[in-house]
């Protein structure tokens, strides 16, 4: 068959013709004979190879979760119970504290809450069902390559997603964090709407799944599925236009259709009801915020900025592209949100003369990928250009997908223009060439992956490795015991006991994870109302029906609880060597006066307050930052007190 005319088999026109039985046909479309299954199921074995490797070394790893991911546990472990949720986390950035809004959906709870109770329940379950949520992303994404193009594409997916992958790290791909479980979701929405272009009906359920999973878990999705969705379903109406005429093919249009929706409603069932039973609705309000936003958005010069510097494909190749810490950034913007666009203006320059290579071609299979990928630039855009504040590394790091999408786009029209020219054997040799050379972009990351997986370590947003994380483990242990040993009314398992925590350095991450792990081991425990979109409802609890107040003091404030004579402190500790407690008092000294000097004294309490609100408080000058982070990592004491209920105050 000619190429020029744009059907068979799109793919393996850069491929030698391999003699099959003829293959059946599913609405219009060939499906490709199953001998190649296998194949592609070996295929996606390497690629969890590593994801296996990471998450055994994290299960020799004691993790107690912290910040989001005690958050995301704590609704995780409400799944099949009475307070199953009906929204997503809550987000810092919607609304007021004490009345925040929440991401779209609980999809993604749901999608992980079968492994998780699987494997007990457990910190490290949570990261084995967020590592599931990946895996089964990549299978469909390796099925739908397979069904567009064969084992041929299904190479070229498999090199493009393994470089893609290990750009991530173990770190994301392995942890429960709604940034990050969608970033697969999102490539399989690409493939699938891509999918439905080419007349592929049977992908329009995958569509609306996908794009529900990455609208509900994170809301810079929204934007981008919602368009690229209505593009898809605008694309259907029209093959279904242009064959009204047969029935048969109508009929078949109007049953995917009718499949697509029904998996649509049921999956916005819980928002819907969250919206019905609550007022204001969390719909209701991520509205009404997105409409009137705080602060001016960033604007499209620099989304189109910002997005530029993402489309790179050398930071893909070369480095990994999130890290496992996550410091605040200085001003706006610090570490992967930063660079420079010109490599990305290069592979812009390189999209579009394939486009034309393409069109010169008349290959519309790779057409219709090039149209897709134009949308998809175009809403990534206009996403990032209604940014407001602080433009931060999660919101914009599913870009880097469509920088693998375009990449691989852009080497499959390469081939098969090359293969359009040549002639006689080099047609096979060429093939051959590449194939192989697929396979070895495969193995080589693979192993790049595995190797960086042997170093797989839990998230951590204060510094390297899970300091955090085993700071808090440190006085969890003791806290359980004192909890356990109280014989007194009120006290032991039968207490109920109301949490509460001041952290001057990290936003209340331990305190949360506190709170995650009291709940883990059994015992009856709530915080205050000002938490409550962030706890959920039900973990709020009325000081006057609790038995204990349990409260984690940071910094100062140990002092403060110390001289309390009705507070009992169950656990004490300091991270901080006698040198660093010397360099901390240093540094803090020296931040006061360069605030002074700065004409920034309104900022002074903050270095005792809120470390972390200062660093990223965009009149801070850059040597004055670099203080602050050093005095993060460097930490404060922290300790557990006990006190009676009776006439609480948090002071």
């Amino acid at each position: 068959m000619d190429v020029r005319s744009g059907g068979g088999n799109a793919v393996e026109h850069a491929l030698p013709r391999v003699a099959h039985p003829a293959a059946p046909a599913v609405g219009g479309l060939a499906v490709h004979p199953d001998r190649s299954a296998p194949r592609a199921l070996g295929l996606l074995m390497l690629l969890v190879l590593p994801l296996v490797v990471a998450l055994g070394v994290l299960h020799q790893t004691a993790w107690y979760p912290i910040g989001d991911q005690a958050q995301t546990e704590l609704r995780l472990r409400d799944v099949g119970s009475r307070h199953t949720p009906l929204i997503g986390v809550f987000s810092a950035r919607i609304g007021p504290v004490g009345h925040e809004g929440s991401h779209l959906g609980p999809l993604s709870f749901y999608a992980m809450w079968p492994v998780y109770r699987l494997f007990g329940g457990s910190a490290w379950a949570m990261q084995a069902a967020a590592a599931s949520v990946q895996v089964v992303a990549m299978a469909t994404i390796l099925w739908i390559a397979h069904r567009r193009g064969g084992l041929a594409l299904v190479l070229g997916t498999t090199a493009a997603l393994a470089i893609l992958i290990r750009a991530y790290g173990p770190t994301v791909m392995t942890e429960a964090w709604v940034p990050y479980l969608p970033l697969l979701w999102w490539l399989v929405f690409l493939l699938a709407v891509w999918s439905v272009c080419c007349g592929d009906l049977p992908l329009l359920p995958v569509v609306v799944f996908a794009g529900s999973l990455c609208a509900q878990a994170h809301i810079p999705y929204v934007g981008l599925t919602s368009g690229l969705g209505a593009f898809a379903v605008v694309i259907a109406f029209v093959w279904a236009y242009r064959r009204r005429r047969r029935p048969r093919s109508v009929l078949h249009f109007a049953c995917w259709l009718l499949v697509a929706v029904a998996v649509g409603a049921a999956v916005w069932v819980p928002p819907t009801i969250d919206q019905l039973v609550n007022s204001p609705g969390n719909l209701s309000m991520l509205w009404d915020y997105f409409r009137d936003p705080p602060t001016a958005t960033i604007g499209l010069r620099r989304g189109i900025e910002v997005l530029l510097i993402h489309l790179n494909p050398w930071r893909l190749v070369a480095k990994q592209l999130v890290l496992t810490i996550r410091l605040p950034g200085h001003g706006a913007e610090r570490g992967i949100t930063t660079g420079s666009p010109w490599p990305g203006v290069a592979l812009l320059v390189a999209w579009a003369t394939a486009v034309v290579a393409a069109w010169r071609i008349r290959h519309r299979p790779l057409l219709r990928l090039h149209a897709v990928l134009a949308v998809a630039l175009v809403l990534a855009a206009v996403s990032i250009s209604r940014i407001f504040g602080v433009v931060w590394f999660w919101e914009i790091v599913w870009a880097w997908v469509i920088t693998a999408l375009m990449s691989l786009a852009v080497g499959w029209t390469a081939a098969s223009f090359v293969r359009h020219r040549l002639r006689g054997p080099l047609v096979a040799h060429a093939s051959t060439a590449g194939k192989l050379a697929l396979v070895g972009a495969v193995a080589l990351w693979t192993a790049l992956f595995t190797f960086d997986a042997t170093r797989a370590s839990v998230p951590d947003p204060g510094g390297p490795g899970p300091r955090l994380s085993r700071l808090l483990g440190a006085v969890v242990t003791p806290t359980v015991a004192a909890l356990d040993e109280d014989p007194t009314p009120g006290g032991g398992r039968d207490g109920r006991y109301l949490i509460s925590w001041s952290d001057p350095i990290n936003l209340g991450t331990q305190g949360w994870g506190l709170l995650n792990e009291l709940e883990r081991r059994g015992f009856h425990v709530g915080t205050l109302a000002v938490y409550r979109s962030v706890a959920t409802p039900h973990r709020v609890m009325d000081p006057a029906q609790a038995t204990r107040l349990l409260h984690l003091a940071i910094g100062l404030d140990v002092d403060t609880w110390s001289d309390r004579p009705d507070a009992r402190r169950v656990a004490y500790l300091d991270p901080r060597t006698p040198g660093e407690r010397v360099e901390y008092r240093r540094l803090r000294l020296q931040v006061i006066n360069d605030l002074r000097a700065a004409g920034l004294a309104d900022l002074v309490p903050q270095v005792d307050r809120s470390l972390t609100h200062l660093a990223t408080d965009p009149r801070l000058p850059e040597s004055t930052y670099a203080k602050t982070v050093r005095m993060g990592r460097l930490g404060l004491p922290m300790a557990v007190f006990v006190a009676p209920a009776d006439g609480i105050a948090v002071r």
